[in-house]
């Protein structure tokens, strides 16, 4: 039977897990990457692999003050496909491995990880480490004195941990030697990637987030992972970043839950007002590709409501738009994304450097250390619940200090590239080439090229090498006078609902304004778009059984459709979102397993669905 994931579970049942023993292990060295084989196939029209680049383990303080003991070798095994036990006690693998993998501990906590994770370590037995492990007033108070030192610029380091400077810095550095060391050990160049990373957490007034996860393309790295107890502001990060990764080392970063940071992820002027430098924007240009557009706390493309939106925008958002009088718990425009691409293409037309060329990827952001465990993923995580009327009542009410009504999280997203192999530098650069796109979830596909493609792309049986030839893939460049044709075409996850629609949200700037549309340009089932919408799809679900009518929608979509080439001069964006049939969700799943009745505020379903990176098309050369 499908089951839900409940998200983050052990924050809500951490009193009921067993906690294993905190972790003992001697000092070592970065363990050296795995010898590369003499020869990995490399496709050059590229192959899908799907990844999480969102992950907390118990390495990270806010997961281990929840109960979490599950330690980073663990959630490289369970991401391969392993079994293993969750913090909950539930056993659990994934359906399908993943092909990828980066493990993002907050770097805030390295100092205490080293310091109260380890009992060797001299400061193991300190006030800190005990109301660590064991925090006073659960974790909900851990939290809140957390945020309370976190919203400084720097951010207090950890009290009576950190009264040494020299002390608390060689820890975050042990640490982040042990991070390295692990991710080298599972490495499996062609088979399985495990990219080093980790979270800047940045944090603001009102549980607000400026957070960013920095993600390597190999072993060469910074010497110390950069916090935001290391500097004053976000252009002090990037230049702090960027100085440090040098030689081989090669760095993205990847901002996510901008719906949390009240505005200030895509604010034209730094967090403090301050104003960025065209030094500053250049790093953040060349560093910052990617943007993480859904996650269990949400989903930041668009809100109803806020700026560019449109009806398929009602998904995962969690907070109201901003009155003129609110400046925290709100949403903005500069906290979605596709207002963010627009006033990027406003930049652009103003003559000044664009930062917001973003791409698109999903991940989960569990703090389970189980990366890829979506519901679509069928997890038995949350057996310690279902069909307990008491527990599951529990979950359905239960709000996190920081994530807010949990009945309202998201499920979990994914993050797919189109690369030439499964190994780090591939993976990486098709990153940072924007080759990538997200998913709420399940494993539906997306490809999306733009270029003087044949009109006949659609049908030929070379379409993919002549749109390789003639023309970009998602994240790509074009010109107004390249920019002729598109072509998109969409397959359903094999486990999942079948397709419902194709959509293109294109962006343009005219007479000094932006503007967006949102079309429909592939219906499912005969239908045909009747002023750029589909007609509703007669795809149901029984409520009572969550079982889908899966005679509705389609396996596979594909679309061709003309560039607007009316202005030359404009600047302009194109990406597509795909939607599935609609299935139970996550909620309506526990709900019906206790015979509990589903709060009001909680829509039954979900159409999950998948969103590429645009293709940015630039004003023709005179």
């Amino acid at each position: 039977m499908n089951r839900p994931l409940i998200l983050v579970m052990a924050m809500l049942l951490a009193s009921c897990s067993e906690r294993e023993p905190v972790e003992s292990a001697p000092q070592r060295a970065v363990t050296e990457p795995p010898a590369v084989p003499a020869v990995i196939a490399q496709n050059p029209h590229r192959d899908l692999f799907f990844g999480d680049l969102h992950v907390h383990t118990s390495w990270s303080t806010d997961a281990f003050s929840g109960g979490n003991r599950v330690p980073p070798a663990d959630a490289y095994r369970f991401a391969r496909g392993e079994a293993i036990t969750l913090p909950t006690g539930m056993r659990a693998q994934l359906a399908v491995p993943l092909d990828f993998v980066a493990l993002t501990d907050h770097a805030e906590g390295f100092d205490a990880i080293e310091a109260c994770l380890f009992e060797a370590h001299p400061q193991y037995e300190t006030p800190f480490c005990q109301g660590m492990r064991n925090p006073s007033g659960g974790q909900a108070a851990y939290l809140k004195a957390a945020f309370a030192r976190g919203t400084a610029r720097p951010a207090q380091r950890s009290p009576g941990l950190c009264d040494d400077e020299a002390q608390c810095l060689a820890n975050a550095r042990s640490t982040w030697q042990r991070v390295q060391r692990v991710a080298n050990e599972f490495d499996d160049p062609g088979e399985f990637t495990a990219l080093i990373g980790y979270e800047f957490s940045a944090l603001l007034p009102e549980f607000g987030m400026l957070h960013r996860n920095v993600i390597f393309r190999g072993d060469a790295v910074v010497p110390h992972a950069i916090s935001s107890a290391d500097v004053r502001n976000q252009a002090d990060f990037f230049e702090q970043l960027d100085e440090a990764c040098e030689g081989e080392c090669a760095v993205l970063t990847i901002p996510h839950n901008t719906n949390y940071s009240w505005g200030l992820t895509f604010s034209r002027t730094d967090e403090d007002g301050s104003k960025y430098s065209s030094v500053d924007l250049e790093r953040r240009i060349r560093i910052e590709r990617l943007v993480e557009v859904t996650q269990m706390k949400g989903t930041s493309e668009c809100q109803l409501g806020v700026g560019a939106s449109d009806e398929d925008c009602d998904y995962g958002n969690l907070f109201p738009a901003c009155q003129d009088d609110t400046s925290s718990g709100c949403i903005r425009p500069a906290s979605m994304i596709r207002d963010t691409l627009l006033d990027g293409l406003a930049l652009s037309a103003a003559g000044k450097p664009n930062p917001f060329k973003l791409g698109m990827i999903g991940s989960t952001d569990t703090h389970n250390s189980d990366p890829g465990n979506t519901s679509a993923e069928r997890s038995s995580r949350n057996g310690h619940v279902m069909g307990d009327p008491q527990g599951v009542q529990r979950a359905l009410d239960f709000v996190h200090p920081v994530a807010g009504t949990f009945r309202l999280m998201n499920e979990g997203g994914l993050a797919a590239v189109w690369a030439t192999s499964n190994t780090r530098t591939d993976i990486f650069d098709a990153l940072q080439r924007r080759e990538a796109f997200a998913t709420s979830g399940t494993r539906l596909r997306i490809r999306f090229f733009g270029g003087d493609l044949p009109e006949d792309i659609g049908t030929r049986s070379d379409a993919l090498e002549r749109a390789d030839e003639t023309g970009v893939p998602m994240g790509g460049e074009l010109s107004h006078t390249q920019a002729k044709r598109f072509w998109v075409t969409a397959m359903q996850d094999v486990n999942g609902a079948t397709l419902d629609r194709i959509q293109v949200v294109r962006g343009w700037t005219e007479n000094g304004e932006t503007q967006a549309e949102v079309r429909d340009i592939a219906c499912s089932d005969g239908r045909e778009p009747v002023n750029g919408s589909c007609p509703a799809t007669g795809a149901s679900v029984d409520l009572s059984s969550c079982l889908r009518n899966d005679g509705m929608g389609a396996q596979t979509l594909t679309a061709v459709f003309e560039g607007d080439n009316t202005n030359p001069s404009a600047h302009a964006f194109y990406y597509v979102r795909v939607l599935e049939n609609p299935s139970c969700h996550w909620t309506t799943w526990l709900a019906n397993s206790a015979g509990v009745e589903l709060p009001e505020d909680v829509k039954p379903t979900v159409q999950h669905r998948a969103w590429s990176s645009p293709i940015f098309v630039n004003p023709a050369v005179r």
